[in-house]
């Protein structure tokens, strides 16, 4: 049985996903670290993929599904974003909006 985050909330799997069901591609390898701002403290992260809509990120943070996290980019304006999921070490981010990515 494995557990995924939907709006915040924990929603049980009897059975692991075989379908990928995202709305847009992930890119790897395009951007490498991050920096993120977390409840007064500022650290730098591996980022392990990113969309136009969010970005998964590894770190030894210990988010609650929904808070806010800052990161920025090298050459980007910092963004806000939303912890969706946090598990094992990785952390799935929400942008507030949308980016151009390429």
């Amino acid at each position: 049985m494995t557990t995924g985050a939907l709006s915040g909330a924990m929603v049980v799997r009897s059975e692991p996903r075989t379908v990928d069901q995202r709305a847009e591609p992930r890119h790897e390898g395009l951007v490498e670290r991050a920096r993120i701002c977390f409840r007064d403290g500022i650290s730098m992260v591996p980022v392990i993929n990113i969309s136009s809509r969010g970005a998964m990120i590894e770190s030894d943070i210990a988010p609650r599904l929904g808070e806010t996290v800052t990161i920025e980019f090298d050459g980007c304006s910092r963004i806000r974003a939303f912890v969706r999921w946090s598990r094992e070490g990785r952390i799935g981010l929400n942008f507030g909006g949308e980016l151009t990515i390429g």
